[in-house]
């Protein structure tokens, strides 16, 4: 009898292979003609960390394993190139390099690299833009860059599990975890957390990821606020990147209707009134979905 998936797939599986995250091809390139003389060397890896999560995850990590214990976690990319200094990030990108890259054939798979490239930059909007919370915009920006980090994982280690899941069907950020459960017995959250936890990422992003598909933490008192203000952020992000892949014709709507589908797509009920800046949103949204073509151009993923 042929074995089902979920007996194929499982957690144990995937997290023996949690070290393999796939680079994007023309990211390696970059990667590999950086100068470490030029003056704009950590600009560069910076800005090419912004266009690749798993870039950003293996520097954040690396970053924060050679810090000692008593340090301030790190959670923005430049601060941690900083820490490392040329020579140890020169080895990252040595070790990085030195593993096939992994090329994005199939346009579910670059949608991936999209939706993170989104959610960060609309996180850090709504960081910016929701007067009542106070949050970190890079913290916002790595978290939502991060959130589907244990998608890139199985991207790499069993990438007929990313197709199956989309093969399946899911309409909503909500349902996505419900589908992979159903399949395997675990979601992308959980991997996420793992990888996370195993590349020491800081604390704080390592919860978003874990907890990013759980929308009820409002109602519980022990969970501090400023955590609930960045996982909210990240939830509508997320939200809102999904309504506009699978829209990709909302330019053509209203000001009126756009803001009418974000307001019923991207609100969660467990979530408490909260001064979504809406309007603002739609009006900057053309712009961001521009700014965020263009980083995809750059990563050859557009």
């Amino acid at each position: 009898m042929q074995k089902t998936q979920r007996q194929v797939l499982n957690i144990e599986y995937v997290t023996k292979r949690i070290d393999r995250l796939p680079l994007l091809p023309a990211v390696v390139l970059e990667l590999t003609q950086l100068s470490q003389d030029a003056d704009d060397f950590y600009e560069k890896m910076a800005e090419l960390a912004s266009q690749d999560p798993p870039l950003s995850a293996r520097i954040l990590g690396f970053a924060n394993t050679i810090s000692p214990a008593s340090d301030k976690q790190i959670n923005n990319v430049h601060q941690a190139l900083m820490k490392l200094g040329v020579i140890k990030t020169l080895n990252l990108i040595n070790e990085l390099t030195t593993v096939s890259a992994f090329s994005p054939t199939k346009p579910e798979y670059k949608t991936i690299w999209r939706h993170s490239v989104e959610t960060a930059r609309f996180s850090r909007f709504l960081a910016v833009h929701i007067p009542e919370f106070d949050l970190s915009d890079e913290l916002a920006y790595s978290c939502g860059l991060l959130h589907d980090l244990g998608r890139f994982v199985l991207l790499q280690v069993a990438v007929h599990a990313v197709e199956s899941v989309d093969a399946a069907g899911w309409d909503s950020p909500q349902e996505l975890p419900e589908v992979e459960q159903s399949l395997f017995g675990f979601n992308h959250a959980e991997v996420g957390r793992i990888a996370a936890e195993h590349w020491q990422l800081p604390d704080i992003i390592c919860k978003t990821l874990r907890f990013h598909h759980h929308y009820n933490l409002w109602e519980m008192d022990e969970v501090p606020r400023s955590f609930l203000q960045l996982l909210t952020v990240v939830q509508f992000a997320d939200f809102l990147s999904v309504l506009l892949i699978q829209n990709p014709q909302w330019r053509s709507w209203s000001e009126t209707e756009l803001s009418e589908r974000i307001r019923s797509y991207c609100t969660h009920s467990d979530w408490p009134d909260i001064a979504f800046p809406i309007d603002k949103l739609v009006k900057a949204l053309p712009l961001m979905s521009d700014e965020c073509e263009k980083i995809l151009l750059q990563a050859g993923v557009a």
